[in-house]
């Protein structure tokens, strides 16, 4: 399995691209911007792009889906259903705040939690974690490749030394109510991993579970931080 992480748009998100060296099949993670250096990027590896996977539905994530769904035309566009508006909707997706109307095309298929997708001989396993956005998923693989250790792509769930962001409004949630469910979802779905798990954020760099279990500042004892 060849992965490479591209920093990508205005915040530098990591748009990862998976390619399976057997199938060449390709899975594009969170195009957040810079739509034909990614295309650029998925030719030069000599890859037959088949998913493109929104971890959730804010714009640095997904800002440049329409431009790659326009040079990948079979590339199926994925997202959890409770993000999935999102996509369509500046409002929701946060570009309006931005002062832009940026859009992606509809979801060819939803995502929930459990679901399993196929890259070549890879299996990938769906973990919803809610919090960050209502749709927030992680993608897990125990064994790439059929080796360890696994991987998991975590979106804005959890970082190197952070977590993701929960202020953002929702008028059906708290603040202080997402942040334990961000917080108790990371340590029953991620920090329960083999600690070698290695974790690829939506940004900065890569981790692993066992180091974020150990030293996460925002992740020690059972959230005392809100209380």
């Amino acid at each position: 399995m060849i992965i490479r992480c591209y920093e990508v748009g205005p915040i530098a998100a990591c748009c990862y691209v998976v390619v399976d060296e057997n199938t060449r099949e390709a899975m594009i993670i969170d195009p957040g911007g810079n739509a034909d250096f990614i295309v650029d990027k998925v030719k030069a590896l000599d890859a037959r792009p088949v998913l493109l996977v929104n971890t959730h539905g804010h714009v640095d994530h997904m800002a440049a889906n329409t431009e790659i769904k326009e040079a990948f035309p079979d590339i199926k566009i994925c997202i959890h259903p409770d993000d999935a508006e999102m996509l369509t909707e500046p409002g929701k997706n946060l570009s309006s705040l931005l002062g832009e109307k940026i859009t992606s095309p509809k979801p060819d298929r939803l995502l929930n939690d459990g679901d399993e997708i196929t890259l070549g001989g890879n299996t990938f396993r769906v973990i919803h974690l809610p919090g960050h956005s209502r749709g927030s998923i992680c993608l897990y693989c125990e064994k790439p490749d059929g080796n360890e250790p696994g991987i998991i792509f975590s979106g804005d769930t959890l970082f190197a030394g952070g977590i993701g962001r929960t202020d953002f409004p929702d008028p059906e949630s708290t603040e202080r109510d997402r942040f334990r469910m961000l917080t108790d979802g990371i340590r029953e779905k991620i920090l329960s991993l083999p600690e070698d798990t290695i974790v690829y954020p939506g940004h900065g760099p890569a981790t692993t579970a066992g180091k974020e279990k150990r030293g996460n500042p925002f992740l020690k004892g059972s959230g005392s931080l809100w209380l």
